[in-house]
């Protein structure tokens, strides 16, 4: 943990970006179902870099366009950012758009060469590109001044929509809870020009659909095209939330009625976040109102500067968690799901259905990973995450490396104890969905499914979404 002093000091910024698209012909990573590797560039993937410092205590913000960062490679990258920095690799966030067309990662899937070597060499490039980005934005350090603001886009809905047999679907549920907020980070330099934007909304990045074979940032592409030549300066998009919110408009059927959805999702969050923006002024303020006469008395003010810029506190915190899962069932049950993920396999690579065989080869390595654990006398196994908290001022960042369900987000920030919290997902990992207690009672696919395709032997349990949240809110107030 990093702390900070109490002492006053002069906040420094620096920014930048790099273009992180694979080279086409790596599989997409996001829809299982999906019939193809990549066979275009719809718009580059980035990574934009945020540096943040005090003197003291130096924080790394990597907004990317990318599902997430699997550990341990999130591990791997933060060291390597931390070393040629100087700083602590804890301080260095990532931070995936989770858009899902970007590229598989090694391991994700049994994969054949030269999709393996493909995977493999990517995510060393990676790792060199996220190296020099954050150098760069390093040395671009400068003076700078910090706000913040809230505003709100209808760009998602709740997707867990109950059926009349009770059933969960991925559908909408217009009653259900969701975070509409925009939340947007203003970093300008001393005397007011912009130098990046933290833009974060809790929202599926998923306009386009599974028919889709281009590597995209999805909706974040036209917000960034439209916030950037506006303020002329970079903007980072950080992705909250959204374990249960899809796009307004639902995902993409493979039309080209998609693109045009994207481009409207892009213009909503992009204009709400410059709409925000606009109003958070870190230079001036408003002096004194005086009067003045003419015609009639005019109450007017002048324009004054603002303090020098300061931090009275900019510190980081992370902590890991290993809860549990659910028990494993006995051996037989584990041998019957075996065989009969087994069966399923080789009927699906005896059709002609790509998709089928991805979904069937990922229900296998789920039962074959169960079915060893079981055999070798493991009835609870635990899986680890990442919680991360940084607070800036009266700013706070605070993450999980998982997928959380809306409720999560909406009640730390309810009891956060600073005055503007983000709450952020598919950080520094991602090991699956984190529902709330009463979810369960319910299932649908963030509850039961999902641990399929994130090969955990078992179901999350109802304890993990309120651990996460109260271990969150202790690391937010021991940052006070």
């Amino acid at each position: 943990m990093s702390d900070a002093s109490g002492e006053a000091r002069l906040l420094l910024a620096g920014v930048a970006r790099a273009i992180i698209t694979p080279p086409i012909g790596i599989r997409l990573l996001g829809y299982t179902v999906q019939e193809g590797c990549s066979q275009d560039v719809e718009r580059e993937l980035t990574a934009t870099v945020l540096v943040l410092s005090d003197g003291v205590t130096s924080v790394v913000i990597v907004g990317l366009d990318l599902l997430f960062v699997p550990m341990p490679y999130s591990d791997r990258i933060r060291a390597a950012i931390g070393q040629r920095l100087g700083i602590p690799g804890e301080n260095v966030l990532l931070n995936g758009s989770h858009t899902h067309l970007g590229p598989m990662f090694p391991g994700w899937q049994q994969e054949e060469s030269p999709q393996r070597e493909l995977q493999e060499r990517y995510v060393e490039h990676l790792e060199d590109v996220l190296i020099g980005a954050a150098s760069s934005a390093w040395s671009k350090r400068q003076p700078a001044r910090i706000g913040s603001g809230v505003g709100a886009a209808p760009l998602g809905v709740n997707r867990r929509e109950k059926m009349p047999d009770g059933g969960i679907i991925i559908g909408e549920n217009v009653d259900g809870p969701i975070d509409r907020s925009v939340d947007v980070i203003r970093i300008d330099d001393l005397t007011g020009k912009p130098l990046a934007v933290v833009m974060s909304a809790a929202c599926h990045t998923v306009v386009l659909g599974p028919k889709t074979l281009s590597y995209s940032p999805d909706f974040i592409g036209p917000a960034r095209e439209l916030i950037e030549p506006a303020i002329g300066a970079p903007s980072l998009f950080l992705q909250g939330a959204a374990g249960n919110i899809n796009p307004a408009c639902g995902i993409g059927s493979g039309g080209p009625e998609q693109f045009e959805d994207m481009q409207r999702l892009g213009l909503m969050l992009g204009g709400e976040t410059l709409k925000v923006w606009a109003q958070i002024r870190t230079h001036n303020q408003r002096g004194p109102r005086r009067i003045v006469r003419s015609v009639a008395a005019i109450s007017t003010w002048d324009y004054e500067p603002t303090p020098q810029s300061t931090i009275n506190h900019l510190s980081v915190t992370r902590r890991r968690l290993n809860l549990p899962l659910a028990p494993l069932p006995n051996l037989a049950t584990a041998e019957s799901d075996l065989a009969r993920t087994r069966a399923a396999l080789d009927a699906a690579f005896a059709g002609n259905s790509l998709g089928a065989k991805h979904v069937a080869q990922r229900m296998f390595a789920w039962a074959e990973q169960r079915h060893r654990l079981v055999s070798a006398g493991n009835r609870i196994v635990t899986r680890e995450i990442e919680l991360w908290a940084m607070r800036i001022n009266d700013i706070g960042i605070a993450t999980v490396s998982a997928e959380p369900l809306a409720e999560l987000g909406l009640e730390i920030k309810r009891r956060s104890p600073l005055p503007h919290t983000m709450f952020l997902g598919y950080s520094n990992g991602c090991i699956g969905y984190i529902p709330p207690p009463e979810a369960f009672a319910e299932g649908g696919m963030e509850v039961v499914e999902s641990h399929y395709n994130y090969l955990l032997a078992s179901q999350l349990t109802p304890e993990w979404g309120p651990t996460v949240v109260e271990a969150t809110l202790e690391m937010l107030l021991g940052l006070e």
